[in-house]
């Protein structure tokens, strides 16, 4: 796989852009990095508003805690449900996250539930938490988007636009531009 990537519009031309850090023997992918950083960004966020508006941080760090790991757990049952036909022969394989297969979607329907569970549990407004973690949902989806760039992946058409990106192709040697849909929708949040 190619470690170059060049915006030649934007006068951008990276090269060596790797997909993991080794760590004593432990690869450890940018993508999971950017992912933590965005959950960790967006309970500082939750806290600092909840401060702000008068409510207890320390729900939200509570709150962190639990829909963190359920979450992780919800995203992974909602990519192996659609990627059923390949699970069903390979069962031990729904259990190894380190191959990728998580999806965003079942992570946040899960972290909705969660709040919704933690809010009757400790008697606080659903509506208020919602408000409260809203933007730090978007921040974490900002900052996470960018494991897409490292990950060479989720990019668009094939396109020759001002914010064109150029990976090359490894098969033919040529740099073929797409859309980084990465970078639009982490602008658009």
């Amino acid at each position: 796989m190619t470690k170059s990537i060049a915006f030649p519009n934007l006068g951008i031309y990276l090269e060596n852009v790797g997909q993991s850090i080794d760590v004593f023997g432990f690869e450890i992918a940018f993508y999971g990095i950017t992912i933590g950083i965005g959950v960790i960004a967006g309970i500082l966020l939750a806290a600092h508003e909840a401060k702000r508006t008068g409510q207890n941080p320390d729900h939200y760090y509570d709150l962190a805690t639990y829909s963190i790991i359920l979450s992780v757990m919800g995203a992974r049952i909602y990519y192996v449900v659609f990627a059923w036909d390949y699970y069903k022969d390979n069962l031990w394989k729904i259990f190894n996250i380190r191959e990728g297969g998580l999806a965003i979607y079942g992570g946040v329907l899960t972290a909705i539930l969660c709040m919704y569970v933690f809010s009757k549990v400790k008697k606080l407004s659903f509506g208020q938490i919602l408000d409260t973690v809203g933007p730090s949902l978007l921040l974490g989806q900002i900052i996470g988007r960018w494991g897409n760039f490292f990950n060479r992946e989720a990019f668009g058409t094939e396109t020759e636009s001002f914010f064109r990106m150029g990976l090359l192709n490894s098969v033919t040697g040529e740099t073929v531009y797409y859309h980084p849909t990465f970078l639009y929708e982490s602008i658009w949040n």
